[in-house]
């Protein structure tokens, strides 16, 4: 599947051409995977043990840590361009919430 290839990919060296994963994490209740990439980052619904149905893509900054809400529209992202900046977005309608900047570099959401 393309979760498992790439995960994978976590352990590629920068040189490689293919897309490398930067973060992969589940949503507090468990019913979607998000994953951050070179590219962005994507959404995979798990309502389904056999099938990860991606729910959303986004294609632009690298994404070094992105988290979902439960099952809600609105995702946490932190770039790797600007590892100080937590963006809270609503990913369906393509709106920047709010950002907050910090004086160190963030690891976690």
């Amino acid at each position: 599947s393309y979760l498992r290839a790439s995960i994978m990919n976590l352990a590629m060296p920068h040189g490689d051409e293919r897309e490398p994963l930067f973060f992969v994490n589940f949503s507090q209740d468990c019913t979607s995977v998000a994953v951050g990439m070179r590219s962005g980052y994507k959404l995979f619904s798990l309502q389904s043990a056999e099938v990860l149905e991606k729910v959303y893509e986004f294609g632009g900054e690298d994404v070094r840590i992105v988290e979902r809400l439960f099952a809600s529209s609105l995702v946490a992202i932190v770039g790797c361009l600007y590892p100080r900046k937590l963006k809270v977005c609503h990913f369906k309608k393509g709106t920047e919430i709010c950002n907050y900047c910090y004086p160190n570099t963030i690891l976690a959401v």
